[in-house]
């Protein structure tokens, strides 16, 4: 009765079988997705870890110098920005994989 029932409706057996594929690679997906985000997660702790320690050295090289290091703060923009990214994907509100599926964040001083 189940193979009259597809047959008027248009669909064949095989019809389930292709949506029941469809769905484990949604699925199959997700898991991807999943080892990636655990990677991201392990990758912004390190770099928030890194950019606290850089907050450190600027304030040393400030007190030594008097002012700060332009190219510790230009890159410690840059890697608070890889942080936001690494955020961003593991909380689903960016598709686009950090870096090292892309580039390092290069962000501009804005004047």
């Amino acid at each position: 009765m189940s193979d009259a029932t597809a047959s008027s409706a248009g669909e064949t057996p095989n019809d389930d079988a292709k949506r029941i594929g469809s769905e484990s690679n949604g699925d199959e997906a997700l898991w991807v997705r999943l080892l990636f985000m655990l990677g991201f997660w392990f990758l912004g702790n390190l770099a928030f870890s890194i950019s606290i320690f850089l907050g450190a050295l600027q304030f040393v090289v400030i007190l030594v110098r008097g002012e700060g290091n332009e190219e510790l703060k230009t890159f410690s923009r840059n890697l608070i920005q890889f942080v936001w990214q690494c955020l961003a994907y593991v909380t689903f509100n960016q598709d686009e994989k950090p870096f090292p599926m892309n580039r390092f964040p290069d962000t501009k001083k804005d004047d």
